[in-house]
């Protein structure tokens, strides 16, 4: 069953420079009542029990495709971005980062 993950939604906005706006999520391809990971464990399970296909700021990446250049990205419902989707956007030309005070 297609759904949001158990343990967090996050949701990542990309506005590119023309104002276009490109937003992609962590939902699941097999979404779980309660989360599989343990506390310390990686994302392994996000993948392999869940079926997540990315992580929000990878999704939004996707579906902005040539946009993202000099574009804007905005995390919300985390703290903090992971290395690997800050390494992503930048490569992809984001220009800045930032994170929703509702996150």
């Amino acid at each position: 069953m297609i759904g949001p993950c158990a343990r967090r939604v996050v949701e990542c906005t990309i506005t590119a420079d023309d104002g276009k706006v490109f937003t992609g999520t962590n939902w699941c391809g097999n979404a779980q009542s309660e989360c599989p990971r343990l506390p310390s464990e990686g994302y392994a399970k996000c993948w392999t029990v869940c079926k997540q296909a990315n992580h929000a700021e990878r999704d939004a990446l996707n579906r902005a495709g040539p946009w993202a250049k000099g574009a804007r990205a905005e995390l919300k419902g985390h703290t903090y971005y992971c290395r690997e989707c800050q390494e992503a956007l930048f490569a992809a030309g984001v220009k800045t980062i930032g994170i929703s005070a509702d996150s």
